[in-house]
């Protein structure tokens, strides 16, 4: 059975951007990943079109940036678990149309199971959920 994906994150600014926004060719609504960094954090990857020798079309997985601690808090449990979580790009800055002193943007959206990620608490502390029970066989 299928389970109905519904909004967990509307919009979370990616931390520590490490592509050319302007160059890497994202747009709002490109569908990116989220995978757990070596530090702990949560990275944002994104599949690019790029091209071998100047004419073989390929694409590769980059690393855009890291979700920031709430966010990363958030949908670290689903992430561990290997959960379905649909990322999608909804907000870009690129570099020349910043203003000065201030650097690119991207933001993304999470969707997923509500039932797989952390709540918050009104207190600011995070509570994860038990795991989840077999429901038993669906007719």
């Amino acid at each position: 059975m299928y389970d109905l994906l519904q909004p967990l994150i509307h919009k979370a600014a990616v931390h520590d951007i490490a592509v050319n926004v302007a160059r890497t060719g994202l747009s709002i609504g490109s569908e990116a990943e989220l995978h757990q960094l070596p530090d702990g954090r949560i990275g944002v990857f994104a599949r690019l079109n790029r091209r071998f020798l100047g004419f073989i079309p390929r694409q590769i997985t980059v690393l855009v940036g890291a979700l920031g601690p709430k966010a990363s808090a958030l949908i670290a449990p689903a992430v561990e678990r290997n959960e379905l979580l649909r990322v999608r790009i909804v907000g870009l800055t690129p570099e020349h149309l910043t203003a000065p002193g201030y650097g690119p943007e991207v933001h993304v959206s999470v969707w997923g199971d509500p039932r797989h990620v952390s709540v918050w608490a009104q207190d600011g502390s995070v509570t994860t959920p038990p795991p989840l029970k077999s429901e038993g066989p669906v007719i």
